[in-house]
């Protein structure tokens, strides 16, 4: 049975790594990607694929929003969310899909996903059962924590950095600097801002401007300016101070639970 997928991200680091993963796995064919849901919606109009792999948090319209709009095509494809976010794990379930893998990908993971649509294919199944339900969600709750370490530079040996340690990092022209409470340290083999903060997806960090990533559970204090813009205080030696941009504020305060209801 080949396989026509669609991959539905917009973190093309994550596109890239789940196209080269399915380049690998005999008689799949990528025939789109796409960044976003409406587009999402527009390739799976126009190709018609036997599988989307669909990421549940987009800016914009999420994953979901996908699921309801293609639920009365004729001919609707198998859907496999991918994301970093297990919180999403039940109503996934709910909303019919075949399958739920969580990022960073694994390549035996994703073979089983392609294995469990080809299944579902001959049989022409196209709705899961209670216990396959079960099944999935027995594998996102078995002790899913991802060991993510990050490798920096330190006198000519590579020295790697448990994500609690990290207070902060910083990009600039030249090179992307970990911060810890007493040191800092280039990255080592990570050239942007952006591929680090893909690393660090499933922990509890947050981009407070192009040039910072933050560890949220080292934020010490949030002093608040002029025209919606704030000031982040690190629990670092020296109080670093880090920029927090106003269009990042009001998601700053949701994730900290400082937002009014």
């Amino acid at each position: 049975m080949s396989l026509r997928c669609i991959i539905v991200d917009d973190e093309p680091p994550a596109v890239d790594e789940l196209a080269y993963i399915l380049s690998q796995i005999d008689e799949v064919e990528v025939v789109a990607t796409a960044g976003s849901a409406s587009k999402a919606i527009q390739a799976i109009r126009s190709h018609e694929p036997d599988v989307v792999f669909l990421d549940i948090h987009m800016p914009g319209h999420d994953g979901f929003f996908v699921v309801e709009e293609i639920a009365g095509y004729p001919r609707s494809p198998f859907i496999i969310f991918a994301t970093a976010y297990d919180q999403y794990a039940i109503r996934a379930f709910e909303s019919n899909a075949t399958d739920y893998v969580l990022k960073p990908f694994s390549e035996a993971r994703i073979r089983e996903s392609v294995s469990r649509v080809r299944r579902m294919g001959e049989t022409k199944k196209a709705r899961l059962t209670g216990q396959e339900l079960q099944t999935i969600a027995d594998y996102m709750t078995r002790g899913q924590e991802v060991i993510t370490k990050v490798p920096v530079d330190k006198g000519g040996r590579i020295l790697l950095l448990d994500t609690s340690e990290i207070i902060f990092c910083r990009s600039d022209e030249k090179q992307v600097t970990v911060h810890t409470k007493n040191s800092h340290f280039p990255v080592h083999a990570l050239s942007s801002l952006d591929a680090l903060e893909e690393r660090l997806r499933t922990r509890p960090f947050f981009r407070s401007h192009r040039s910072y990533l933050v560890n949220l559970s080292h934020v010490r204090e949030i002093v608040p300016l002029i025209n919606g813009r704030y000031l982040i205080v690190m629990e670092d030696n020296v109080s670093t101070e880090i920029p927090l941009s106003r269009a990042r504020a009001k998601e700053f305060k949701e994730k900290l639970g400082l937002s009014r209801e």
